[in-house]
């Protein structure tokens, strides 16, 4: 980070989203994720430490866990987060400088407090920058992630593993939930596990409709681990799949093993997208999907996005959750997604505990 600042064109930037301010500080703040108006900031200046600010209900956890030593708190419904935050600009003899903020971050009220407080500042996007930085993973970041993708996919099969017809799907779901937690998860992130026809849909809520003997169970879940995501998708048929699920399977399974095959050092993002169209077209499954995969770690959907206007080109420790779908709303889907890491001479498939080559049934 400090290298791209010395390269950018700002004097600090502020670090807002409940991913940006984890990796600059060392520390996740749990309610940035559900409580919208509790600012937590970092304010980065291009020379002189760091300043984090944080809710005084917040302070104690943080002071204790972050690497940073000024620490500023401020009392909600009391105190203004953006008051605090101008008043360390200024202390850092910014008051005149050219600040990087996250937009996607700042409600208009914050802003415009922001713009009053700070009138004679610049304030420009810094999100590039942070993506950029981010996209990027350190070695601990890519051992930590491939844990994390490895502890899910086990705690998933454990569940496949144990399904029964005659159980709802929403009992599936807990049950899921629990053993990502048992397999060394601080929180399950989100937990699609889908019976039969609900198997037709992306992100439906859970529901009492009961497993059948023959069923589809798709899978698409993951966890946190200390703040990094896991997200796996699985496709397995309790009892006995037709032929045309087989069909399905093998096709869609073999889309997913050449789109991994295309991601070498180098070849842009969008490049990868448009080949993972034409595998679909050659094996005649209709493609109407908006993205073959995505950059992983403290967000679900990191840059670089394996999408038609992305053409950040793949480099070295990049790591992606690379996702082959196919759906029919209302009667069944189909789903594989494996985490990858881009190394020096090619991808490298972590998630290789359940066998994705052929359609399971159990």
């Amino acid at each position: 980070l400090r290298s791209a600042m010395e390269n950018s064109e700002f004097d600090a930037i502020i670090a807002m989203s409940p991913e940006n301010v984890p990796y600059t500080a060392g520390v996740g703040i749990w309610s940035q994720k559900v409580i919208r108006d509790r600012l937590a900031l970092v304010v980065w200046p291009r020379e002189g430490e760091p300043t984090l600010i944080v809710a005084t209900n917040e302070e104690g956890y943080v002071r204790e866990k972050t690497w940073i030593s000024d620490v500023r708190a401020y009392t909600q419904h009391q105190d203004s987060p953006i008051k605090l935050l101008s008043d360390v600009l200024q202390e850092k003899g910014l008051g005149a400088g050219r600040i990087g903020f996250e937009p996607a971050y700042l409600t208009t009220d914050y802003y415009l407090e922001l713009l009053e407080t700070m009138p004679e500042a610049r304030f420009d996007s810094c999100e590039p920058l942070l993506q950029g930085v981010r996209m990027i993973k350190t070695p601990a970041e890519i051992d930590l992630l491939c844990r994390a993708a490895t502890s899910t996919e086990r705690a998933l099969m454990a569940t496949y593993s144990t399904a029964r017809p005659g159980e709802k799907e929403r009992d599936l779901v807990a049950r899921l939930g629990a053993n990502i937690l048992q397999s060394g998860a601080d929180l399950p992130s989100f937990l699609f596990f889908t019976v039969g026809p609900n198997s037709g849909y992306a992100h439906p809520d859970p529901t009492d409709i009961e497993l059948q003997p023959n069923d589809i169970l798709k899978a698409d879940c993951g966890g946190w681990f200390s703040g990094y995501f896991s997200d796996i998708g699985r496709t397995v048929v309790v009892g006995k799949a037709s032929d045309e699920q087989h069909s399905i399977y093998n096709r869609l399974a073999e889309v997913h093993r050449k789109t991994i095959a295309t991601m070498l050092p180098g070849v842009p993002a969008s490049e990868v997208f448009r080949q993972n169209v034409e595998f679909y077209k050659e094996v005649d499954i209709e493609f109407n999907l908006p993205f073959a995969g995505h950059g992983l770690g403290l967000y679900i959907h990191e840059k670089p996005m394996l999408a038609a206007m992305d053409d950040t080109p793949l480099a070295p420790n990049m790591v992606f959750a690379v996702e082959t779908r196919v759906r029919w709303p209302g009667v069944q889907g189909f789903h594989i997604e494996d985490l990858v890491v881009i190394r020096d001479d090619g991808p490298e498939i972590i998630t290789k505990f359940m066998d994705t080559s052929r359609l399971l049934e159990l």
